[in-house]
């Protein structure tokens, strides 16, 4: 009688634990990838990362964030971050609350410390704009 019990309850043991095992590391894949989010969002948010966009913006339009320039405001698309696989994060940056006229910047930290740009391109709606 003992071993019938055995083998009905050591499946079902097995299956548990492994189930539950899966269930455990998807779980914590899951918890990482929203640390990395936020993460990436703390970094693309910050006053050091707002520098390196306006000072990029403002080398294009010297009134940029004035009335008098063609970029008045901008928003950071915090949805669109990843990480760039040769390193730093991509950020796409719009413009005048307009989608069609965007940054992409690609933040890197130089030497651990200073939060520079990789590179940035401009879309050709929003570099027709600057050049009229």
């Amino acid at each position: 009688m003992k071993k019938n019990i055995w083998k009905t309850l050591l499946p079902i043991t097995l299956v548990c634990l492994i189930s539950g095992g899966i269930f455990y590391m998807v779980h914590q894949h899951q918890v990482k990838k929203e640390q990395e989010y936020q993460k990436m969002v703390k970094i693309a948010t910050s006053k050091e990362a707002k520098k390196v966009y306006e000072e990029h913006m403002k080398a294009h339009d010297p009134k940029a964030l004035t009335p008098d320039g063609v970029i008045k405001s901008y928003q950071i698309d915090t949805k669109s971050l990843y990480y760039n696989p040769m390193g730093g994060i991509e950020v796409t940056i719009y413009v005048n609350g307009d989608k069609d006229l965007d940054f992409q910047f690609g933040l890197i930290r130089e030497d651990d410390e200073i939060l520079t740009t990789s590179g940035y391109t401009i879309s050709a709606k929003l570099s027709k704009q600057l050049k009229e």
